[in-house]
């Protein structure tokens, strides 16, 4: 009788397994993602953990958000990229656009079906458009993205600063999959405008 426990068990293990790595398992929602997991450290300086702040007018020179890819919670260099541009010549008083882009690496792509949510904590110094943007999940056709596809993801964050250096701090939640399952992402954000 243990001999047919234990086959049960692992029967069972095997199918719960799949079921947690099927990217077919649908949508989960974000309270249900984040249970038991640890916060990110808070922001330090210009750059969160090793997600490259990047303030060029091109993304092209985009670099991985975890380079070290320790943490399953954020992107590893084979999983994407995570790039932040924010224009250089910000004037106090008027509005920024901050564009957030995430590609994909090889053999991954942003699972459209996730409840994508933009959280930003508003910064003294600067004025927020909104706090929260979203995408995918139920709300996909009425989401924040400029871009929602499995090749990209893209937001843009509008702000207005006031004089001086500021830092927009906040918390990324997508997911990546690659032809066995998905991944969830929950990434610090640190967008970092002077405005003069």
């Amino acid at each position: 009788m243990s001999r047919a426990l234990v086959v049960a068990a692992v029967i069972l293990a095997g199918v719960t397994s799949f079921v947690a790595c099927s990217k077919s398992a649908g949508p989960q929602s974000g309270e249900a993602a984040d249970k038991g997991a640890a916060e990110p450290a808070p922001p330090t300086g210009n750059v969160m953990g090793k997600a490259k702040v990047v303030t060029t007018e091109s993304l092209a020179n985009a670099q991985p958000a975890n380079a070290g890819g320790a943490d399953p919670q954020r992107l590893a260099p084979i999983e994407g990229t995570l790039a932040i541009d924010v224009p250089a010549d910000a004037k106090a008083g008027a509005e920024v656009e901050a564009k957030i882009l995430v590609t994909p690496g090889s053999g991954y792509h942003i699972n459209k079906e996730f409840p994508i949510k933009l959280a930003l904590i508003k910064a003294d110094g600067v004025a927020l458009a909104k706090e929260q943007l979203t995408a995918g999940g139920s709300s996909a056709s009425k989401g924040d993205a400029d871009t929602l596809e499995e090749s990209k993801l893209a937001f843009t964050v509008k702000l207005t600063p006031q004089a001086g250096s500021h830092t927009i701090t906040g918390t990324f939640k997508f997911a990546v999959c690659d032809k066995d399952s998905c991944l969830p992402k929950k990434e610090p954000i640190s967008i970092v405008v002077a405005a003069k």
